[in-house]
Parts: structure tokens; sequence; C-alpha cells
């Protein structure tokens, strides 16, 4: 037969393993951003097509920049900074000129896919910030 502290004693312990779930690790410091681009403009003119990609120069970590990546109407932002060897901060590279939905790392060779939230061909994932739209206005930020 359970007695009610032995009960209570399951209860608490189920309570602390499910509450210690690890949370995805922060590889990328973080950096104030707050910046907004105007999609109708030719400069962001790729962002008119889906699975399409453009880079926001000098923002983001280390001003590695800030990639912008469409999906049908939703916007995601990602930090080019490769988070495989953070203490050599290297900028990620757009495959076909932002066209692919992937990006490369020139000095580990991961690649990075947009679609799956920024995940990597090996390691960690890119550093995600929100986006915000208003009107033909993008509004990125975290």
């Amino acid at each position: 037969m359970v007695t009610n502290l032995e009960k209570i004693i399951l209860v608490f312990l189920g309570f602390f393993m499910f509450s210690c779930v690890e949370e995805a690790p922060r590889i990328v410091p973080d950096v104030y951003v707050n910046f907004s681009i105007n999609i109708d403009l030719p400069l962001y003119s790729n962002l008119q097509a889906d699975n399409n990609a453009i880079i926001v120069k000098n923002q983001g970590y280390n001003n590695s920049g800030v990639i912008i990546y469409r999906s049908f109407d939703n916007f995601f932002a990602f930090d080019a900074t490769c988070p495989q060897h953070i203490d050599k901060p290297t900028a990620i590279v757009l495959d076909d000129k932002g066209a692919s939905g992937t990006a490369t790392c020139p000095v580990c060779k991961a690649v990075y896919t947009f679609s799956s939230g920024g995940q990597s061909s090996k390691g960690y994932p890119l550093k995600e910030y929100k986006v915000t739209k208003t009107g033909s206005f993008l509004y990125v930020s975290n």
C-alpha cells in the first residue's frame, strides 16, 4: 500500500524530472538587434519569392550580419555568425545568392537550412531573432 508521503515524493520527483528539460545552448552571445527594412526596395527583391534569403550587413553579433529568410508569407531572421567556432567569429555565406534557402560557413563547412529553423548539418543551429511584418516593412529585434 502506498502512503501519502510516498505519493508526495513520487509527485515531487516526477515534477523535478520533467522540469529539468535542457534548453538549446546559447552559443552566439546576445547583442542588441533592432532594425527594419522595406522589402519593396530593389535591394531586398530576393524576399519577393519563397525560400529566398538576404543578408543585412553590419547587424547581429560581431556585425556579421543578419539573414532574413522568406517561407511563404512568413519571415525569419538568423544571426549570420557561425556558432560552431565562436572563438573565431565567422559570417556564413548565402548559397546560390540566397535562392536555395541555405548558407555555408567558409571555415568549418557547416551547412545551415533556414526552413528547418537554421539547423546545421553538424553542430549548433543559428541564433534566431524575432521578425514582425507591417505592410512592406520587416522589423527585426530580440
